[in-house]
């Protein structure tokens, strides 16, 4: 177990250093399903939309639930975080949540 640890707090390490460093369509994606599941009732996550965004919700329900759970969080540090919007938003306070979050999770 202790072992684990170690591994955990190298590649912790590791992401955090590269926070400042990339960008990919997996933010997009992310941002926008977090936006999604934020703005839309459950019962509309796997709905087409008139207007719907490119990025649509097409992952189980259960990760569907955690996108959900992380967008309530992601409300309180940037409300832009979760609307739904065809252009994309990248503020630093965005990337950090959404950086620190996949850090987090991995516990």
């Amino acid at each position: 177990m202790q072992h684990y640890w170690r591994v955990w707090l190298v590649a912790a390490c590791v992401k955090l250093l590269l926070f400042p460093s990339y960008y990919s369509t997996d933010y997009d994606v992310h941002r926008n399903w977090l936006a999604v599941t934020h703005s839309r009732d459950a019962s509309k996550w796997y709905a087409d939309q008139p207007q719907q965004n490119q990025w649509t919700l097409d992952y189980p329900p259960l990760f569907a639930l955690y996108e959900a759970i992380l967008s309530k969080i992601a409300a309180r540090v940037d409300s832009k975080i979760v609307e739904e919007s065809e252009r994309d938003y990248a503020s630093v306070a965005c990337i950090r949540f959404q950086r620190a979050t996949v850090v987090l999770t991995e516990l």
